[in-house]
């Protein structure tokens, strides 16, 4: 069993990475290796104030208010040089800025909402060569360790820094996404998967009968769904898609 001193050594640490002595917000957001606040304040027989200022903190102390905050968080997103959550959530200072969930939660925006405000742009919009799958799937992973479950495509879609389109592009549905990211997904039945040699051979086919088709002719010929042809190419460009298509043809 670990001493007083080391329960409360380790106390401080996790209140200062959480960056809120809140004790309902360290329950919440705590790792799950450290014992909840209950615990800690039967063990020592000290309310949770008093273990605050035993450790040297200060209880709770008390946000800016929103306009103010968000004046200060753009200066910290200039310091810090990236809007994205995980650089925010390791780098920011601690003494001034609380921990992501806490600071959605206060301001009652989302994080793409904060990081509009601050003066980020507009989200991140698919090029085919700037996003990568993995870079996907190291956000999609971090959000879900923050949130401690998978996250859903409602709280992907309000804390990504690119878009819930760019990822259904890149992976198709959320089960998809969280078979790459490892999660397990249950499934009522197996379906079959389209790769992207089954979505040339469609095209294929159907060049031979009507030639290269537009959008909307594709769209009534395919048996394929459109997104389906967007994700497996990586674009969403009819034009790029018969030209790498064709390009295969001919070779």
């Amino acid at each position: 069993m670990k001493s007083n001193e080391e329960l409360l050594s380790e106390l401080k640490k996790e209140l200062n990475r959480i960056g809120s002595t809140n004790r309902s917000e360290y329950d919440l957001l705590k790792n799950n290796d450290q014992v909840f606040s209950s615990t800690i304040s039967r063990r020592l027989n000290l309310s949770w104030r008093e273990i605050i200022e035993k450790i040297g903190l200060k209880p709770e102390r008390a946000l800016l208010p929103r306009d103010a905050m968000l004046t200060e968080l753009k200066a910290e997103f200039e310091r810090l040089g990236s809007f994205t959550k995980a650089v925010y959530k390791e780098k920011r200072d601690k003494t001034r800025f609380p921990y992501p969930a806490i600071l959605t939660k206060h301001l009652d925006m989302s994080w793409a909402e904060i990081t509009m405000s601050c003066g980020r742009k507009e989200p991140v919009m698919f090029v085919a060569d700037n996003v990568s799958d993995e870079d996907l799937i190291n956000e999609y992973k971090a959000l879900s360790k923050d949130l401690g479950k998978p996250a859903t495509i409602s709280e992907l879609t309000s804390n990504t820094i690119y878009t819930y389109e760019i990822y259904r592009q890149h992976f198709g549905t959320i089960g998809e996404l969280r078979q790459a990211c490892g999660f397990q997904v249950k499934t009522k039945r197996a379906k079959p998967i389209i790769t992207k040699e089954d979505c040339e051979r469609e095209l294929k086919t159907i060049y031979k009968k009507h030639g290269r088709v537009s959008f909307n002719e594709l769209k009534n010929l395919s048996t394929i769904s459109l997104s389906t042809f967007f994700r497996k190419f990586h674009t969403t460009k009819i034009s790029e898609i018969w030209d790498e298509v064709l390009s295969d043809k001919k070779a």
